[in-house]
Formats: C-alpha cells, structure tokens, sequence
C-alpha cells in the first residue's frame, strides 16, 4: 500500500502559522562588536525610498502585512564612559600597532608623569583612569588606533541608544510571507559598513513567544547588547524626503501654521458657529468654531465636491437649532435634501420655509413670491420695490448702460403695476394685485392699460400717454421678452403668478425663519437669482426702520456664487459692505475666486471674517496664498485631501493665521438630530407655514388674473365683496 502523499506547504525556516495566516519573524542583531559603525546613509538618494518601495508591494487586501519594529532605549553618559574604558584597556592590553611614532623617552609611571594610555583613557572616559600601571613602550599609540578600538564611541559621537529590531512579515501563502521578508532583509542590507545587521530567525516556541511578546508589548529586551548612534539610525527615524516617490507614504501636506489655542470648541453653544475638526495644541481634534460675534461675512473657494456646501450646511443647522434666521440658496437642491431629516422637530420645523422651484405637478403644492406686492407697504416703498425688479431683471439680462430704453419702459411700467397694487390692497383685494407676467399686459395690450391709466395720478399717467406712444415699436420685446421667458416655466409661473406672496425676507429676518431656495435649474435661474438677491439687500436695508438692539441676526448662504455674481452685478459687494449694520450675514462659496467680478471679490476679501479652501488649481491657491502673506504655500492648498480645508477667521477683533481643518458631515456632527421619520410632519408644517397652493390653482388664476383686475378697477361686474371700492383714493 503506498504510503499518502502530504501535499500542505509546511512553512519555511523560521516561519510559522498563526490563524491560518504564515508568519516569518526576523530579529537583526549587530554581526560584530557594537562600536564597529554601520553605514551612515545620505539623504539624496533618500534611502527610506527602498523601505517604502518594499511596504508597497504588500497586498493588504490579501491580509499580507508587513511591519518594521524598532525599539529604542537612550544610554546614559554614565554606562558610555564604562563602556568607553572597557574598550580601552582591551587596546591597552593589545598594544600599538605596527605603524605607531617612536618616543623620544619612557613615559611610565616612575618617570613623573602617567603613561599614554591612562592619559588618552581619562581624557576619553571623563576623567577616570584607565588602570593603575603604564605602558612602558617605545611607540606612541597613535589616535587611530584609539579609534580602531573605541570606533563610533568616541567623544563627541553624540546621543547613542540600545536598539532593538524586530521584522514581521504575514501572508496566507508561506512563499508570500518569505518573499516579503527578503524584501525587508534587503532594504536593511544599505547599512553594511564596518558592522552589518545580521538576521537571527527565533526556532524554539520559547523563542517564538519571547519575539511576539516583545513585537506586542513593546518590551525591551534585545537578543545581545547593541547600541547605535543617531548618525547609524537617522534614516529610519527621519521622515520621507521629497525625493521619496513611492505611493505608500503618506505626506502630511506641507506646513500650514497650528490653530489658534483660544479657538473655541464647539458643542452645541448658541453664540458658536462650528468650523470642522481642528487639531488643537495638545494634539486632541475638536470641533473648532468662530464666535457668532466676530463671524460676518465669509467666503468659502476650492474644487467642485470637495466640501464647501457641506461646510456651510453644518453651519446652517446648527444656527438654525440655536434660533437664528437662515436663508439659503441652494441652486442644485441637494442641500436641501440632506438638511430635511435635521430639521424635523417640533421646535424648528414652525419656521422653515421650502422655496422649491423645480418641475413641479399640478397637485403640489408650492410657494409663491409677487416681487411688486404691497402688502405690508405703503406708497413710500413703491420706489424700492421698483428698483429691486429693474435692477434684477436688467442684471440677468445684461443691459448694463446699453439698453436705457429698457430700463425706463421697465421702471415706468412697475411703478404703475405696484400703484395699482397699492390700490388693491386698500380696497381690501391684495388677491387683485398686478404679478411680473402684467407688465407684458401692460406693455402690449393697449385697452387693458388704457382702462387702468385713469386710477394713476397724473405725473405717472403723462408718461404713458405723451412719451411712450412715441417710443419705436421694437422697443417693447427687449423688455417683455423676460417675461416669455418665465411664462416657459411651469415653476416659476407658479411661483411669480400668484398675487399674494408667501414669501417675504424681511418677514424671514424679523421672525427668524429658516429659507431654503432651490432654483428651478432651467435658464431662468439667473433672473430668479438676480430678483432674490437684490430684494434680500432691499429687505436687509429696510430694518433701518427697526431700532439696532431689536435687530435678529440673520444668516445667509450662496451656492455657486459665481453665477451668482454673475448676473446680480454687484449687488454681492453691496451685502457685504452695507448690511453687516443690519445684522444680516453672509457666506459666499464658490470654485474659483479669480471669476467673481472685481468689485465683488475685492469686497468680501476686505471685509471676510473666515476665508475658507479646500484643494484648488494652482492660481487659484497662490491666489488665496497671497491673502494670508504666504503662511500657507499653494503647493499645500492643491494638495490637500477631500474634505480638507485651510482656513483663517476672525476671532477676538484679531485675524487668526490660517490652520488646517478636516470636514465633518452632516450625519456625523449632527447625528442626534437626524430624523427622516419626522419628514412627512416637516412637509406639513412648511405647508402651513406658507400657506401653499397647488400649481395648478395658482396657474388657473394667473390665465384669468388680467380680467379680474380691469373687471375690478374699472368698475365692471368682477370677483370680490360688494362693497370694496376700487377708486379709493390713496394718500
């Protein structure tokens, strides 16, 4: 019978197997006496290049692993100078060599002085004598061969340290295991010099265990005495170089200066505004924040996906769980998603307001917003209202100082439009007022307008009869083509047709409501954009009415500020540099900072409280370089990971220099609050908050909206109470 075959690799020499994993351990000891010098490595090539060369080549994923253990333990002077003697009273017994000086006379102890060695064994032990007797030759020891028996030892050799190396390498195949511990065997090879590290691979189990003990618990206890100097060691405790290019090191990023010491740490305070995690100067990371008093404006730059929007959404919920007012635009919707299940509690979800403009159904239902509503105004602010529509519609068009024509026909026609609201609302039918689709009314249907000049007062009705009669026809379309535009959108027709607004920012800063606005995202988004910067600086500028120590804080967001900026031209700057008096902040985040417009970039880089990068391209970086004085190198701020930011921020009435931060989630920072069961209970709320109205409601009056409003003012039988007057004068 033939006896059966064994086909299980046994493991290799000195290897073993531990948990169906094969395991190779090496200890490296000193081949000759420990004052012989390994070699000292220069730094160019960086010989840590070869060590990280062979780390790369192990498969993690396989579950190989492979580790370099080096345990250090510092000599005192007192066991050095010992050691120093020991070694030279074995030179003194040995004798010179061949090659020493001839005396000049018999220098012994009975000759008035002690002998060579004991004085070369005093100066070099610190003063000790080395033995009793001298030497009586007729050869003066040269100090080579001192050095030949005291080597690295000698004085001078600086700090040195017992050393102990353990090499362990693990892979599910014994070959695996073997071939990676070649490779280490052969990086520490570079060291041969006059003394070489010598491989000792433990056999016995006591062994084996005294290896793992030692490689688990940091025990120092070494296979035989072998002490290196820092020269013998410097390579391995120094970090990688630049010129170390494997793709196993991990670099720390460049130099960027240590966070603040008095920065705050944030954790959950109502005057904070969380920043992400710092690194603080007892190496602990916190969530670092800026204080609601020194934050005003502030703009966030780097690469798309790298974390800006999440930055500002942290800050968001978190100023809105502390009570503040928060209007967000957020062009894409997806901040909003992520922030619904956060703010779905009882003691926040009575304020937010959901500002969705994208395709909508005819059953949902939706907010709206009449930029040329009088509700809450009086005659007074007509001329604000007016300037807030102009300015934004001839923004998004890019009018500029080329179309004065436009502009005029648009003042003229909204200033009508918002008298007749005005008038509307004080006959008790604010659901009559004008919309932005009756200027194209106004402009192109001569019997309605004709029908309604006679309820304007006669500095406003001259314009109409005597100048634009005579404007050129062409003229017109420049200005009601904007209108075509928003009529195009089911969304926007809802959310501008309706006469009565739900939507209001000054009612949002004055009661600390929470807006999130998302845009449609069709080619309108400029205008509807435009329109709602211009009215938040309006509505920031109108608390003058409103004593200072009365005025709530309100915050406020932008997502691609470029486009942003874009389109609104310069109402941007005018935010930061006009409504920090009037409690209203704001954060502008944006890719690239070089396409702001001049006057908006300049404007919120002179009056920015947290100036905030993620990784950018290289002009981008040197440009944000420069503004903090080249603390930071744009090398560092391109290379920084995702999620990773360098900032700098006002803190105290001071400048902070700028220091790293590492980006929290949403899920992570804010985990208590996350609640997507209550989102159904938040929809409701928004609902009520509002008072939304389904689309196709609102687009159903919007078709009838030009008839009730003749029907109404001139007098013919139209919807409303019997006993509203429509020619009620307005003082």
């Amino acid at each position: 019978m033939t006896a059966p075959v064994i086909l299980a690799k046994s493991p290799g020499s000195g290897g073993s197997r531990s948990g169906g994993a094969y395991v190779e351990r090496v200890e490296l000891v000193l081949g000759l006496p420990d004052y012989k010098p390994l070699e000292k490595l220069s730094l160019n090539p960086d010989p840590l290049q070869q060590l990280a060369t062979a780390f790369s080549s192990v498969r993690a994923e396989a579950g190989e692993r492979a580790d370099v253990c080096i345990d250090l333990v510092p000599v005192s002077e007192r066991r050095l100078a010992r050691r120093r003697r020991r070694l030279l009273a074995t030179a003194r017994r040995r004798g010179p060599s061949a090659y020493g000086e001839r005396l000049t006379g018999v220098m012994g102890s009975g000759s008035g002085g002690s002998g060579v060695w004991e004085s070369m064994a005093s100066a070099w032990s610190g003063g000790s004598k080395g033995g009793s007797g001298a030497w009586r030759g007729d050869r003066l020891p040269r100090m080579t061969d001192l050095r030949d028996q005291v080597g690295k030892f000698e004085p001078g050799s600086g700090v040195v340290f017992g050393v102990q190396i353990l090499l362990r390498t693990v892979a599910s195949h014994p070959q695996a295991a073997l071939a990676r511990m070649h490779q280490l065997l052969a990086v520490m090879a570079m060291t041969s010099g006059e003394n070489y590290l010598q491989p000792r691979r433990p056999r016995s189990r006591r062994a084996v265990e005294s290896f793992d003990r030692r490689f688990a618990t940091g025990e120092f206890n070494p296979r035989k005495r072998q002490w290196l100097t820092v020269p013998e060691l410097a390579w391995l405790l120094k970090p990688p170089t630049a010129r170390c290019s494997s793709p196993s090191i991990v670099r720390c990023g460049g130099l960027v200066p240590p966070a603040p010491a008095n920065l705050p740490v944030y954790t959950g305070q109502a005057d904070l505004v969380p920043l992400g995690a710092v690194v603080y100067p007892d190496g602990r990371e916190r969530i670092g924040a800026a204080r609601v008093k020194d934050f005003l404006f502030g703009l966030q730059l780097g690469k798309a996906g790298h974390g800006k929007t999440e930055e500002a959404l942290v800050q968001a919920i978190a100023l809105a769980h502390a009570g503040y007012g928060c209007w967000f635009l957020d062009p894409h919707g997806e901040a909003w998603v992520r922030a619904k299940p956060y703010l779905a509690h009882a003691g926040v979800m009575d304020r937010v307001w959901e500002i969705n403009l994208a395709t909508p159904t005819l059953e949902q239902r939706v907010a709206s917003w009449n930029p040329l509503s009088m509700e809450g105004r009086d005659a007074t602010q007509i001329q604000d209202i007016v300037r807030s529509v102009v300015d934004g519609i001839a923004a998004a068009q890019d009018w500029g100082d080329h179309a004065p024509r436009a502009r005029t026909i648009l003042a003229r026609a909204a200033q009508a439009l918002a008298f007749l609201a005005l008038r509307a609302v004080k006959a008790g039918r604010p659901d009559l007022q004008p919309t932005l689709f009756q200027v194209r009314t106004w402009l192109t249907d001569d019997t309605w307008r004709e029908a309604l000049l006679p309820l304007l007062p006669r500095k406003m009705r001259d314009y109409w009869v005597t100048t634009f009669p005579a404007l050129p026809k062409d003229a017109v379309p420049t200005v009601t083509y904007v209108i075509d535009r928003l009529e195009t959108s089911l969304s926007l027709s809802a959310y501008f047709g309706s006469p009565r607004s739900s939507y209001d920012v000054r009612t949002a800063m004055d009661t600390g409501r929470i807006v999130f606005i998302c845009p449609s995202g069709s080619e309108a988004d400029a205008l509807v954009a435009c329109l709602l910067i211009h009215d938040l600086h309006r509505a920031g500028l109108s608390r003058q009415d409103t004593p200072r120590e009365k005025r709530k804080t309100f915050w406020a967001w932008g997502d691609e500020l470029t486009a942003v900026d874009s389109s609104s031209r310069g109402f941007v700057a005018a935010i930061s540099e006009q409504l920090r008096k009037y409690e209203v902040r704001f954060v502008g985040m944006t890719q690239m900072a070089l396409r702001l417009s001049a006057v908006t970039r300049q404007a919120l880089l002179q009056n920015q409280s947290m100036l905030s990068t993620c990784a950018a391209d290289y002009d981008e970086a040197a440009f944000v370089a420069r503004r903090w004085n080249d603390h930071v190198t744009p090398e560092v701020i391109t290379e920084l990971p995702k999620y990773h930011y360098v900032m700098s921020i006002a803190l105290d009435g001071q400048r902070t220099k700028p220091f790293r931060v590492r980006g929290l989630p949403v899920e992570e920072i804010f985990a208590h609050y996350n609640n997507p069961d209550g989102i159904p209970d938040l929809d409701a709320a928004i609902d009520a908050n509002l008072q939304r109205r389904t689309v196709g409601e609102i687009v159903a009056n919007l078709e009838v909206l030009d008839d009730d409003i003749r029907a109404f003012f001139t007098g013919r039988p139209g919807p409303g109470p019997a006993d509203a007057d429509p020619t009620t004068v307005i003082d």
